[in-house]
């Protein structure tokens, strides 16, 4: 807990040199540690400073997680091998190319970081390790929008009513916690840790 709060304060610290001196001070953040195996919580940092705003970012703070939730498109894919549809793999081909799709008769043309396409053949897995967005969002609608969003729902992010392609990318919100709990499944051979906060008294 203590390295957590020295993370946390540091890094804000380094941030505050990039504000004016009214505004420093007014960066927030949140940490969460889990134990995979176990899903016991062994740090937790809610903000900057509990005597100055209770409010536990770690637990409550709805926040788009972008990036971060690329993994579970990526795992979807993995799992289509159990599907009845096409078989996506690591080594599965897609172009990183400028895309359009439609969705409900409505178009969405996401780019990838910095607006670069490389316009090469590319596989999943250089995708993942590159965060290309055009494909993996290419990825997300060929195995079903929905598909990918139920999977990272019994991962443990929140269910949503309606699935729309910009979610491969990470829009829809999630709390911290949410987030480090789902992440267990990737080290936990599949299997979700629900979070433990206390193991007795």
């Amino acid at each position: 807990q203590e390295a957590a709060n020295n993370a946390v304060l540091n890094r804000l610290q380094k941030l505050d040199k990039y504000f004016s001196k009214d505004k420093k001070g007014t960066v927030q953040a949140a940490l969460i540690a889990i134990r995979p195996k176990t899903g016991e919580i062994v740090a937790m940092v809610g903000g900057r400073d509990y005597e100055q705003n209770q409010f536990n970012r770690a637990t409550d703070a709805m926040r788009q997680p972008g990036s971060v939730f690329k993994p579970f498109v990526y795992a979807a894919a993995i799992n289509s091998a159990y599907d009845t549809g096409r078989v996506f793999t690591a080594a599965t081909i897609f172009k990183d190319e400028k895309k359009t799709f439609t969705f409900n008769n409505e178009t969405y043309s996401p780019n990838n970081y910095g607006d670069v396409f490389s316009n090469q053949d590319t596989t999943l897995r250089d995708s993942l390790v590159k965060s290309k967005n055009t494909i993996t969002v290419d990825l997300a609608m060929q195995l079903n929008i929905g598909k990918v969003m139920n999977l990272a729902t019994r991962a443990g992010f929140p269910k949503v009513d309606r699935a729309y392609p910009s979610m491969a990318l990470g829009t829809a919100e999630a709390t911290p916690l949410q987030v480090a709990t789902a992440y267990t499944v990737f080290a936990n051979l599949g299997d979700k840790a629900s979070p433990v906060a206390i193991n007795r008294i």
